[in-house]
């Protein structure tokens, strides 16, 4: 169900790769989480940055909408980016294993393309 992929590259720069592939593949970048200084600034210290990047194509949203709304409830898609045991990971989960909880086949062929240019965006970002 976990799509992951190591990097040898700063957090930051995976960040900043990211972005600029997930726009170059039409999918907007609605916001960036930065978990690890939410939780610190909570009172719960991790120890180890993790970013969660949520990334939409509005042309994918607005198509999988249309035929299931509760899918809304794992939109958008998120990547996220953390720096555990000295290894960097970008990782997000299968827009197909996903789609299989909803009991729509009719979205399996829209997940697979979604799924095929998030290992795109995050293949091309490590």
């Amino acid at each position: 169900m976990l799509i992951a992929y190591e990097s040898k590259k700063s957090i930051e720069e995976l960040r900043k790769a990211l972005e600029a592939n997930a726009i170059e593949k039409n999918f907007g970048v609605m916001a960036v989480h930065d978990i690890s200084k939410t939780l610190e600034n909570k009172g719960f210290a991790l120890h180890y940055p993790c970013l969660i990047l949520e990334i939409c194509s509005p042309r994918f949203a607005q198509q999988v909408l249309e035929q299931n709304p509760e899918v809304s409830t794992a939109l958008p898609c998120r990547i996220a980016l953390y720096e555990y045991k000295s290894h960097r990971i970008v990782a997000t989960l299968s827009p197909r294993k996903t789609i299989e909880l909803f009991k729509a086949p009719g979205l399996h062929k829209v997940a697979e393309e979604v799924e095929n240019i998030l290992k795109e965006i995050m293949q091309k970002s490590v």
